[in-house]
């Protein structure tokens, strides 16, 4: 008899925790800072933004070895085709989605980015969220090496 009660209760509790997966969690992943060739351009900083178990905003990206720094947005009006980047002052983070921070797309433009980062290729960066959830990244610092058809043009002028 006690053993058809602990084969019954076995077989229950697998069948109520099969659907239940590890809940997501907010996180900053495959951050890299591309600096820019001109001293005075901001460089440009691209990372995911993997969304928690609930809805959050992105409020804010700082660094204490940047001057300024700001959330960017790249749009393609499409009538007309140009290409405009304006500031953002908040980006939603779905629960459990995945937001990119990319090339073409969102992404965080770094100003006065100090000598420290560029010698240790690594830069130090707080995500804040809507949440107060505050998450600190070691971001890979890279040169432009004009591999990429964009980089070429910056190098060449």
């Amino acid at each position: 008899m006690n053993r058809r009660i602990f084969t019954f209760s076995a077989a229950a509790a697998a069948l109520l925790l099969g659907g239940c997966g590890p809940t997501p969690q907010l996180k900053v992943k495959e951050a890299v800072l591309t600096l820019s060739p001109v001293d005075n351009n901001p460089s440009a900083m691209h990372f995911n933004v993997y969304g928690g178990p609930e809805d959050v905003h992105l409020l804010r990206v700082s660094s204490p070895s940047a001057i300024r720094v700001e959330m960017h947005d790249v749009t393609v009006d499409a009538k007309t085709g140009a290409v405009t980047m304006a500031p953002m002052d908040r980006v939603l983070i779905p629960a459990g989605d995945k937001v990119a921070f990319k090339k073409g797309g969102k992404h965080v433009m770094m100003w006065g980015v100090n000598i420290i980062p560029r010698r240790l290729g690594v830069i130090e960066t707080e995500f804040l969220f809507s949440n107060n959830v505050r998450i600190l990244v070691k971001a890979r610092v890279q040169e432009v090496d004009g591999t990429d058809p964009d980089e070429k043009k910056a190098i060449d002028g």
